[in-house]
């Protein structure tokens, strides 16, 4: 039987021929067979590689995560090649080193994690060259750049033998895919073919990689957008929901109270208002002053930290505020004029009864009710006090008019009028202040002249801080009032010598003079009150008669004396 066959036989069951055949054979048959093995078997390791080349090429149409056909690319050109290893490192040309990406049968953490300078290694061969390269034994390569750190992971590794192939993206080679035994190899061409066609298969994904991350962050990109328009669709339509209440409230309700509550309720937070008199003693976490013409009108106060879209809305209801706070004070204006001239009416005694009615409409003040009714005078050398401000320390009802000089109230307090008027005095104790009874309209015009001649008075006497009516002043309170110069006139041409003699002598010539002729001449009577003996008060008034003369408290005389012991006193 020809050998023919069985070789055949074998060859077709993908056996080896065996040597007793082949010890059979001619040499020049011999040489035929190895040839046919030697094709067998190549073409053999390329159907494996082209099946794991499919392979790997579905993972990509699949649009598998790259981390993975990396990691497959990594284990086929191990299993294809057959060696002990398979890397894959890609070069970092901010930092300039290569980094290992992905590994397949490495057991050291050194080699797995190892960063090797740009240019050194296989790495550095295949870059330079932008082909593959391999080495039979890397540790006795000259060819070979060696860095001590690197030669000493490989040699941890065991690595001997080790075969590179590029990868190119836009013809610039950015790293390499590599195989290595442990142990010294040749690697044949169908070898490095087919990891260089593997390295090119590793460059598709990466190049898809970075269409996919490109795409990735235009599509994030795209989102961020898409949610910012939203975002700004949606503050804009809040906008125009806020603005919608904020101009209801203008159209229908005008108050702060009512700003207040659609603020509130927008800000989703407590909202606080006040004017420049009623600020709180803590005012809120943010506040934003309102002004108008450089003036400032109020507070809006929010108790938390605003987003810019938020202090868009402040900045609308600032309008509603001003628009509020002018209104309200065009209205207070208006009522204040109309009460000014009612005052006036009363005042100058031509109040009527439309008049009458219209007062106890505007300020509740009652001129036919039996109560006690005053007119006030005030005045202030440091500045007087606003209508809000006298309107708060008045319990009661008040018409106030304001003048240049002085501030007329018409009064009906509420309790008696030292007490009425406690809570004023205490807070300016600056003021000068009148206040002459009255009741009825007949008498009011004499109560409101009085008022302000006895301001006039306590303004002379420089009597602040204190009430002054007809019981502390008296007939010298119209007498001052009527004429400020009087006081000074009337001791010049009087008492002007006692005065001397007190000042020069430290004596108490004129209080012993004024308490002598309140005690109606008595001397006795002048002692008790001033707690001294009854001759010295005849003593001093011994020395009186020597400096004024013996008529000093008798006739017309002795009323200019008293009436300037009085207002001295007073004054003093």
């Amino acid at each position: 039987m020809s050998l023919l066959g069985p070789v055949l036989s074998h060859l077709a069951s993908g056996t080896r021929v065996p040597d007793e055949l082949r010890e059979q054979l001619a040499a020049e048959e011999l040489s035929a067979l190895r040839a046919v093995e030697e094709t067998m078997r190549a073409n053999h390791t390329w159907r494996v590689m082209s099946t794991k080349l499919l392979d790997v090429s579905h993972m990509l149409n699949a649009g598998r995560d790259s981390t993975d056909i990396l990691q497959a690319i990594v284990r086929h050109a191990r299993s294809t090649i057959g060696t002990d290893v398979g890397y894959l490192s890609l070069n970092d040309e901010d930092t300039g080193f290569t980094k290992v990406l992905a590994t397949s049968g490495v057991v050291t953490e050194e080699f797995r994690t190892i960063n090797m300078p740009m240019g050194s290694g296989i790495l550095g061969i295949v870059a330079a060259t932008n082909r593959p390269a391999w080495t039979y034994d890397h540790s006795a390569d000259p060819d070979v750049t060696h860095v001590d750190y690197v030669d000493r992971a490989v040699e941890a590794e065991g690595i001997r033998g080790i075969l590179g192939a590029p990868i190119r993206i836009g013809g610039k080679t950015i790293g390499a895919l590599l195989v290595g035994d442990r142990h010294p190899r040749h690697y044949t061409h169908e070898e490095i073919a087919a990891l260089e066609v593997l390295g090119s298969i590793t460059s598709v994904a990466l190049e898809n990689a970075q269409v996919i991350e490109s795409q990735g962050e235009s599509v994030a990109e795209l989102t961020r957008s898409q949610i910012a328009l939203s975002r700004h669709i949606e503050e804009l339509q809040w906008l125009n929901e806020v603005n919608t209440h904020l101009l209801h409230v203008l159209m229908n309700n005008a108050s702060f109270e009512e700003l207040e509550r659609v603020l509130a309720k927008s800000l989703d937070a407590p909202v606080t208002l006040w004017t420049t008199e009623d600020a709180p003693e803590t005012p809120p976490a943010s506040t934003f002053p309102v002004e108008f013409n450089g003036r400032e009108l109020g507070t809006i106060g929010v108790d938390k930290e605003l987003s810019d879209t938020e202090l868009r809305v402040i900045s609308h209801a600032s309008a509603a505020f001003t628009s509020i706070a002018l209104f309200a004070e065009a209205l207070v204006d208006a009522t204040a004029r109309k009460v000014d001239d009612l005052v006036y009416a009363v005042a100058l005694g031509n109040a009527g009864r439309e008049e009458i009615a219209r007062l106890r409409h505007l300020t509740g003040i009652s001129l036919t009710a039996s109560t006690q009714l005053y007119f006030l005078g005030l005045n202030s050398e440091k500045g007087l006090p606003t209508r809000p401000q006298l309107e708060h320390l008045l319990p009661g009802h008040a018409a106030i008019t304001h003048h240049d000089q002085h501030v007329c109230v018409l009064y009906q307090p509420e309790r008696a009028i030292d007490k009425a008027l406690a809570s004023l005095l205490e807070t300016y104790p600056d003021l000068a202040v009148s206040a002459i009874g009255f009741s009825g309209v007949d008498s009011a015009r004499s109560a409101h002249d009085s008022a302000m001649a006895y301001l006039d008075s306590a303004i002379a006497l420089s009597l602040r801080g204190q009430l002054v009516t007809e019981s502390t002043l008296g007939t010298v309170g119209l007498i001052l009032g009527a004429d400020p110069h009087a006081l000074e006139l009337l001791s010049t041409h009087t008492i002007a010598p006692l005065l001397r003699y007190d000042e020069e002598n430290s004596t108490e010539l004129a209080s012993t003079a004024h308490q002598y002729l309140l005690s109606g001449h008595s001397i006795p009577q002048t002692a008790r009150i001033m707690f001294i003996h009854p001759n010295t008060v005849r003593q001093r008034l011994d020395r009186i008669v020597s400096l004024m003369g013996e008529d000093w408290a008798v006739g017309q005389r002795g009323l200019d004396v008293f009436l300037a012991l009085r207002a001295h006193s007073l004054r003093g």
